[in-house]
């Protein structure tokens, strides 16, 4: 699956998930389908230039990572997200050979080095976890997708047991190129006093990791 859109991320206070909620609502939202937890494996290249890049506020950055839902281990997607700015394309594909959590990072591992066409070098390494609650939002046109980022925690890649916590909620609104007109007028008009900032999980937690000595 690929898919172009634009992203819009916002970081609230731990406890603005209920006011924001409200706003949403307010504003003409729905539930688009009922929460769910997202666990991810974050990769990056030998020197971290992933993490390099984001801090160095490089234009063109990329992410590497398996995705799955609801501890779903049959269901586990690679994704490969490419961010210029705002505008973002993703790939996204589905491993259909990961049956159970036995030797589960091993299996990824396997995948990743041996069974990936694209990526048959050894430049990279599997870096961290992190798992957090998502709901999921939709305008009442249908042109603007919001979801709500909770309970965001990280882990290290040896010891996926150790969980260290993030203090954000992550607003973020997702709608295509062509209704980026839409998005700001529907900004403008509402005047919801939100800023936009860049924010990536993947940072962050790398950051904490890090700062605890826990990065590999």
């Amino acid at each position: 699956m690929n898919e172009n859109r634009i992203e819009k991320k916002f970081v609230l206070g731990k406890y603005e998930e209920d006011f924001i909620k409200k706003i949403l609502t307010i504003n003409g939202f729905k539930k688009l389908f009922p929460s769910r937890y997202i666990s991810s494996i974050y990769l990056d290249t030998l020197n971290f230039d992933f993490a390099k890049d984001n801090i160095n506020g490089v234009g063109k950055r990329k992410k590497i990572r398996f995705r799955w839902y609801n501890e779903d281990y049959k269901n586990i997607f690679f994704e490969e997200k490419n961010k210029q700015n705002f505008v973002v394309k993703k790939n996204v594909d589905l491993l259909k050979s990961l049956q159970s959590k036995d030797n589960f990072i091993q299996n990824l591992k396997n995948y990743f080095f041996l069974e990936n066409k694209k990526y048959k070098d050894f430049n990279y390494k599997f870096v961290l976890k992190t798992n957090y609650l998502r709901s999921y939002w939709i305008s009442e046109n249908k042109k603007i997708r919001a979801t709500i980022d909770t309970n965001i925690s990280t882990s290290p890649i040896n010891d996926l047991y150790r969980k260290l916590h993030l203090s954000e909620t992550i607003l973020e609104f997702k709608f295509s190129q062509n209704n980026e007109s839409f998005f700001r007028n529907f900004f403008n008009i509402k005047n919801l006093n939100l800023r936009s900032k860049k924010y990536s999980k993947y940072l962050q937690s790398f950051n904490l990791l890090e700062d605890s000595n826990l990065i590999i």
